[in-house]
């Protein structure tokens, strides 16, 4: 029981241990389920916005923008997160807990989150998670952040993003984001640890997403209305192989443009090396050179990708988004096709004047060689778990999801999928060719279509909750051919967020 109260203490400090600046300062965008779930709609809403959708984190606010919106939908999400996001929910200066003493410039901004979760299928044991989040913003400068979060939970490991090891009593704790952050005149930098998303679509994006855990990286780049640069290095998980521990790597630029209500642009190079006791490879620090012509050149065996995402805002409230990975790109186009994975969608606002909806329609395929490799130090895995898109390779999926907004408090979703996933796995290749007669999907694949239903109230900023079902069936059932299977899962979601304010 002593452990349990110490962990919970651990993750409760950080939200009392903190200042930070004025709001009207930048901020790293929370990592909370509201500006997460709403941000597709919030990139159509916002005319005036100033910010690569493309790029996460942000640095700056992802609200701004909408604020004189005119649409039934934009005043509603813009009530929403201003609840939500609001700073006052409760006054710790007013407790006597902290002084300011004076110091316009300090202020503290916390949340803390506990919340419930019950899972349940019928074909699996139910699962109950109790859980507690912390987060903090701390800025002791105009120009500087740091940005915290830690988790307290019985069943963490169930996370992709966990790395960590359960305690005794079934009890799992980890900080999964913790960074310093400078900006100032578009020049910014970043030491310590935060997912990096690059693609049009947070949940799935095929080059780097947040399925794996968070990255500890160094992260620098410039940005400018027009054009941005990113460049990070990070230092992956060992990997132990024939008696031998290998050390691995990850190093990435991207180059960004854009023009205000049109389009976004980017063009991004991932490099994975490593081997043993290989240090790291200045080569791959230089983030301005093309990280393919240095492997190249040089005879190196390491793992380069290229991407290449574009989202176009039109017509209006309407946004035609892709990606395109190339995994092993090939000069010739004689040894071995390129290894591709790629992603076409749309998102659409209030389409055919429907009030209040917004769909999402998009098809995304990860052909059967993509992000593997013969050395085992360069396969796309951090922790065994995809960088990349969060189903691995070797499937396709078809996705149609609709949304309608009830009311200021309730939403009702209602979403589609088809997958088709095969019998490749990133850590199954180790051949080092690919013929061009490779199919796909290989082996028995099976097929799961599946419809979800799902409704979500929100109490202003207090109060989350969100129950949902879901109906699939299973074709070749886990790759047994003929096993046809099908399931219904209920999930209930209660949270309840507490936000505080030191000014």
């Amino acid at each position: 029981m002593h452990r349990i109260i110490l962990a919970i203490a651990l993750v409760i400090l950080p939200t009392f241990c903190a200042t930070s600046a004025a709001a009207s300062r930048y901020r790293i965008e929370s990592t909370d389920r509201i500006l997460n779930r709403y941000w597709e709609e919030l990139a159509l809403l916002q005319s005036g916005q100033s910010l690569y959708s493309d790029v996460l984190p942000h640095l700056t606010s992802p609200t701004s923008g909408t604020e004189t919106s005119d649409n039934v939908v934009g005043k509603l999400l813009n009530e929403r997160i201003a609840a939500y996001d609001d700073k006052t929910n409760f006054q710790l200066d007013n407790w006597g807990l902290f002084k300011s003493n004076g110091d316009n410039s300090l202020q503290l901004i916390t949340r803390f989150m506990p919340y419930l979760e019950h899972i349940s299928s019928a074909d699996t044991l139910p699962v109950h998670r109790v859980g507690l989040t912390s987060e903090a913003w701390i800025m002791p400068s105009e120009h500087v952040q740091i940005h915290l979060r830690m988790r307290l939970e019985n069943h963490g490991e169930l996370y992709s993003q966990f790395n960590g090891r359960v305690w005794d009593e079934k009890i799992t704790g980890w900080l999964d984001h913790g960074a310093v952050y400078y900006y100032n005149k578009g020049f910014f930098g970043s030491i310590g640890r935060s997912s990096m998303i690059w693609g049009p679509e947070q949940r799935d994006a095929l080059l780097l997403s947040d399925n794996a855990p968070q990255l500890d990286r160094i992260w620098l780049g410039y940005e400018h209305r027009a054009i941005r640069f990113d460049y990070f290095i990070s230092r992956l998980d060992d990997v132990k192989y024939n008696d031998s521990t290998l050390v691995r790597y990850m190093s990435a630029h991207r180059l960004s443009f854009r023009k205000q209500n049109a389009f976004e642009l980017g063009l991004s190079e991932v490099a994975l090396f490593g081997g043993y006791g290989r240090p790291v490879d200045w080569r791959y620090i230089n983030p301005f050179v093309p990280y393919y012509w240095e492997q190249w050149n040089r005879g190196s065996d390491d793992n380069i990708l290229f991407g290449l995402d574009f989202a176009i805002y039109w017509p209006h409230q309407c946004r035609i988004f892709g990606e395109l990975l190339i995994d092993d790109f090939q000069i010739d186009l004689k040894s071995e096709p390129h290894q591709v994975g790629y992603k076409l969608g749309i998102d659409m606002m209030e389409p055919l004047g429907l009030n209040r909806v917004f769909t999402k329609a998009s098809y995304t395929r990860v052909n059967t060689t993509v992000y593997g490799q013969n050395q085992p130090q360069n396969l796309y895995l951090y922790y065994n778990k995809p960088i990349g898109y969060f189903g691995g390779n070797d499937q396709d999926r078809f996705l149609a999801m609709a949304r309608y907004h009830a009311s200021r408090a309730l939403d009702l979703e209602l979403e589609f999928q088809f997958n088709r996933r095969g019998e490749g796995r990133i850590e199954k290749h180790d051949r080092s060719g690919v013929p061009f007669e490779e199919k796909f999907p290989i082996g028995i694949v099976e097929k799961s279509p599946s419809v979800q239903a799902t409704a979500l109230w929100f109490s202003r900023n207090l109060i989350e909750a969100r129950l949902s079902a879901r109906y699939s069936y299973f074709d070749n059932y886990k790759h047994v051919c003929g096993d046809n299977h099908s399931r219904i899962d209920l999930n209930l979601f209660f949270a309840y967020n507490i936000q505080g304010l030191i000014d």
